[in-house]
């Protein structure tokens, strides 16, 4: 039942009816604000056809309440932003997905934190976009923000508004008007083969942890926290494969931690040569032997790289390693991505198609892996040209 309440001027004169709908209880159990609505009332009314009024209006804007047509017309952003992101944490997003979103609402809630949702409009979100691309916020370089990041704020923002549209609060999401910067699309970044060539030079005089784990990245493709979670009841000898099913990571707030790869299609299994079998054989045997001095008789863990005590890695020491690595050998700058790409890359210069690349590299979708290599695709059909030029062109028998 709706509540009604009076409201009158000093005269002690009927004005108005303040009219409240219970909400219930959020998902912390607190209970939720309600939703509000003011009845004026004409100045020739009677007081008594006022209140009938008030309550024929009142039952009216309980039913819409009760059916998620009106909205909670006092909600600002900020509010509904905490809560759409708590919610989104009970549910099960990543981590690392709300230490972003928590990241960005740091930026967003100064401009438009305290705007109410019904009140925000597409040139709102415009000239916080402008803002974000123009107001040297970047506390790294003390430059601007790059369109990739001001994207992501705009994404936070819609993926808000988009609840708030599925919960009746706004009537459609403004961000879907909002003019967004345009990203341009960059080459991904591979090892040309006579750099590869040198980094398998080099890595043979380095220990056989690391060198076993630089044979992987450029082997299998996979991404950084994927191998330092591998553990060796995934490696398969007997079919020559690894089971991809275990990610590392690291957060400031949990520090190093387990999670599960990036998306469901990123569990996967990996073929593997015979050659990275025999290195695997070997560094086992090497770990185990190493192990067994330092007194630990089995790593309950199981990891493959690993600390010395057992512990999964800091996912930042394969990368630190890998800068002092290239720059101990005058190496071109290498990153554990450099590698995923030059798999990628190699693979559709030499004919693979794009549907197994894509499930080597654990993509949710083809396209994916299509778009991030469609200038590698575009060379690799040049030598396509090449190769059926000399087929139908240039034989004599044809």
């Amino acid at each position: 039942m709706a509540n009604i309440q009076e409201r009158r001027n000093k005269d002690g004169k009927l004005i108005s009816f303040s009219i409240r709908v219970h909400r219930g209880r959020g998902t912390d159990g607190k209970q939720l604000k309600p939703f509000t609505a003011t009845f004026d009332v004409e100045p020739t009314w009677k007081e008594e056809t006022a209140r009938k009024k008030a309550e024929a209006f009142a039952s009216v804007f309980e039913k819409e309440c009760k059916e998620g047509v009106k909205s909670d017309t006092r909600q600002t952003f900020a509010s509904y932003c905490d809560y759409v992101i708590s919610l989104k944490e009970q549910r099960g997003t990543k981590h690392s997905t709300i230490v972003l979103y928590k990241s960005l609402t740091r930026r967003i809630y100064p401009k438009i934190g305290h705007i109410k949702l019904k009140n925000l409009r597409s040139d709102i979100l415009n000239d916080l976009y402008t803002y974000l691309a123009t107001g040297k916020l970047n506390k790294r370089s003390g430059g601007n923000l790059s369109a990739k990041t001001v994207l992501e704020h705009h994404r936070l923002i819609s993926t808000v508004l988009e609840q708030a549209v599925k919960e009746c609060l706004v009537p459609f999401n403004v961000a879907s008007r909002a003019v967004l910067p345009k990203v341009e699309k960059k080459n991904v970044n591979y090892f040309q083969p006579e750099d590869v060539a040198n980094i398998r030079e080099a890595m043979e005089t380095e220990p056989l942890k690391w060198k076993t784990l630089i044979h992987l990245f450029l082997i299998t493709g996979a991404r950084r926290g994927e191998l330092l979670g591998l553990k060796w009841d995934k490696v398969d000898f007997e079919n020559k494969r690894i089971y991809i099913c275990n990610n590392i990571l690291y957060s400031p707030d949990i520090g190093v931690y387990e999670d599960t790869p990036k998306t469901e299609t990123s569990k996967r299994y990996i073929a593997l040569p015979e050659e990275t079998m025999k290195l695997l054989k070997q560094y086992k045997r090497e770990q185990a032997e190493e192990q067994l001095k330092m007194g630990i008789k089995h790593s309950r863990s199981g990891f493959v790289f690993c600390q010395y005590d057992g512990k999964p890695m800091h996912p930042d020491s394969a990368t630190d390693y890998l800068r002092k690595f290239s720059k101990r050998n005058n190496l071109p700058h290498i990153n554990p991505h450099a590698f995923r790409h030059t798999m990628a890359s190699m693979l559709y210069y030499n004919g693979v198609d794009s549907v197994s690349i894509s499930k080597r590299l654990g993509h949710a979708q083809v396209s994916t892996t299509a778009n991030i290599y469609a200038h590698v695709v575009e060379q690799a059909d040049r030598k396509n040209a090449e190769i059926l030029s000399d087929i139908f062109l240039k034989s004599q028998s044809f």
